[in-house]
């Protein structure tokens, strides 16, 4: 089996991973990442921080993903 390593758990790193995994699936994926919560729509971050969104609201993919 092939091993992926992505660096950043961001909206680009994970929008490639999802993208990879729509045609292929035979990958063992790491995504290592420096922040302590799942990835996010940073684009909406200044949403949550006007109060017009949660941010459970913005989250990408939960950590089991």
């Amino acid at each position: 089996m092939k091993k992926l390593v992505v660096i950043g758990n961001g909206m680009a790193g994970v929008a490639c991973v999802e993208q990879i995994l729509k045609y292929r699936h035979d990958f063992q994926i790491t995504i290592i990442g420096d922040e302590t919560h799942v990835n996010y729509n940073r684009i909406l971050l200044s949403s949550v921080l006007a109060g017009e969104k949660s941010a459970e609201e913005i989250v990408l993919n939960d950590l089991g993903w």
